[in-house]
């Protein structure tokens, strides 16, 4: 009797082991756990060069030409700070533009009137504030402009300007338009209006070369064109016919150079610099230019 305990004691000891052996070696299958994905982790912006832009220009033009008339028809210089700061989405940005002409051949107009100074050929300064914003694909500026002009003297040599552009950006061809209207002259309350109408397009030759094509035209109403026309001009008329192109490099991701090569149509002759700014204006003698042919190289440095 002992011996028959002891033989069913261990076969139920084997049959345990038999058991927790087949246990073993199939478990119980159960669903993985679900590992939770990490969110993505935005990467920091710099906040200080997002809001606040600058940018430092050189020009070196064979001859200075702004809104259909010749300034000078020598070489200049041509110097511009840019300052913008970016607002909240939505609510634009504002900048304030500092440009300067210095011409670089000394001729007869070189001398000081009017208790003018030379300022080493430096013969206009200009300074404007910008508020831009867009609606979509239109971009909105006003601003305020002032020209003045030393060497003819500050208080003398000034022109006040309110601008309003407009500019329809888009893949085929940017066109734009800026009015400007001059409500002082000289000091004196005046009333006259000049508009610029201009077609871009830009194209990307390769990574870092660009190619620009420019025309515009330039509209002065008859107060306006009085101006610079001696009284010969008592209508509205187009100043001339600006067409330009020019190539950009980015030879880093803030310094880029470019040159460009214009050739104005001149509408009018009569369409020129005031003959009353004798002393600044290189455009004396050159009243027989129909058309004038122009360029020049830059340099521009960005932040």
């Amino acid at each position: 009797m002992k011996q028959m305990t002891i033989v069913l004691g261990a076969m139920a000891m084997a049959f345990a082991a038999q058991a927790q052996e087949v246990a073993t070696e199939e478990p119980v299958a159960t669903e993985p756990m679900a590992v939770a994905e990490e969110p993505e982790v935005a990467e920091p912006e710099d906040e200080a060069a997002s809001c606040f832009e600058a940018s430092l220009s050189l020009d070196i033009n064979s001859a200075y030409v702004s809104h259909n008339r010749i300034f000078s028809d020598a070489p200049v210089a041509q110097y511009d700070l840019w300052l913008q700061f970016n607002l909240p989405e939505y609510f634009g940005w504002v900048a304030v533009d500092v440009w300067a002409n210095q011409e670089l051949q000394k001729r007869h107009s070189m001398r000081s009137v009017n208790g003018g100074k030379q300022f080493g050929g430096f013969g206009e300064f200009d300074y404007e504030v910008i508020y831009g914003n867009s609606v979509g694909p239109v971009n909105l500026t006003a601003s305020h402009l002032w020209y003045t002009y030393p060497r003819t003297g500050w208080n003398p040599g000034s022109q006040n300007f309110w601008t309003f552009g407009a500019e329809y950006d888009n893949a085929i061809v940017v066109p734009s338009v800026k009015l400007y209207w001059e409500y002082m002259h000289h000091n004196t309350p005046d009333d006259a209006l000049m508009i610029d109408f201009a077609l871009s397009r830009s194209f990307d030759l390769t990574d870092k070369l660009s190619l620009k094509l420019v025309s515009k035209t330039t509209l002065y109403t008859a107060k306006y064109a009085k101006h610079f026309s001696d009284d010969r001009l008592n209508k509205a008329v187009f100043g001339g016919w600006d067409n330009g192109v020019a190539l950009n490099y980015a030879l880093t991701e803030h310094l880029s150079v470019g040159a460009h090569l214009n050739y104005l149509y001149r509408i009018d002759e009569r369409v020129r610099h005031c003959p009353g700014w004798d002393p600044y204006s290189l455009d004396n003698n050159s009243s027989s230019h129909r058309g004038l042919l122009y360029g020049g190289v830059s340099a521009s440095l960005s932040f």
